[in-house]
């Protein structure tokens, strides 16, 4: 499974930010995508994510397609686009209110993906192989900065997606969470997942992705 972006374009007020981009990115690939702050990083990655409306070009996840040829499809295309796509969020954006469990169940929960029993068993085997299993009653203020990264990591493969998008996964890191982190990476890629990192870390993407590309390259 590949996602694929072909002649994608953004401009705000005019200002062109990404002009004709193409990018592949397959299964078991760890691609990162570095540069400077202000060169369309984050805002590819909510393109790809459907949190931001292209002006023109192609999105797609083999036949699923979000926006073909500058032309969005209908809900259903789009869900079944975003069903195949995973985030995790720089802030992590863990619901403050649920418990770790509560935060695993919610989205599959809701799309039906699943018995409340067996998808209880899923969120189980998710954080008893990131070794957080011991915090799945614990409130996410409760968290340390690796431990909330690893349960949104969790929350994105209850859905199993295709791809799956980190943004900034380091920034609020220590070094040995970080390590922790790129091979948590590492490992999912290696189940099968293609895997896109937007980060400012230039060390972190050379050691732990297995392609790097630049966003000076989007104009």
């Amino acid at each position: 499974m590949s996602l694929i972006v072909e002649n994608l374009s953004k401009s705000f007020n005019n200002q062109p930010v990404i002009k004709n981009y193409h990018l592949t990115i397959d299964e078991n690939e760890i691609v990162a995508l570095v540069g400077r702050s202000g060169t369309g990083k984050t805002t590819f990655l909510r393109l790809i994510n459907n949190l931001e409306l292209a002006d023109q070009g192609t999105i797609q996840m083999n036949d699923d397609s979000l926006v073909k040829d500058g032309a969005y499809v209908g809900k259903v295309g789009q869900r079944n686009y975003q069903n195949r796509m995973g985030m995790v969020f720089q802030n992590y954006e863990l619901f403050p209110n649920l418990s770790v469990l509560e935060n695993l169940l919610e989205a599959p929960l809701a799309q039906k993906l699943g018995s409340k029993e067996e998808l209880k068993d899923r969120a189980m085997e998710l954080l008893n192989s990131m070794e957080i299993v011991d915090k799945i009653d614990a409130m996410p203020s409760t968290l340390s900065g690796g431990q909330a990264q690893r349960v949104a990591i969790a929350r994105a493969m209850m859905l199993s997606p295709d791809i799956l998008c980190f943004d900034e996964p380091t920034s609020a890191l220590d070094e040995e969470s970080a390590k922790n982190i790129g091979k948590l990476i590492q490992t999912i890629a290696q189940q099968g997942t293609g895997i896109l990192i937007v980060t400012h870390d230039n060390t972190f993407a050379k050691k732990y992705s297995t392609r790097i590309i630049a966003s000076e390259d989007f104009l």
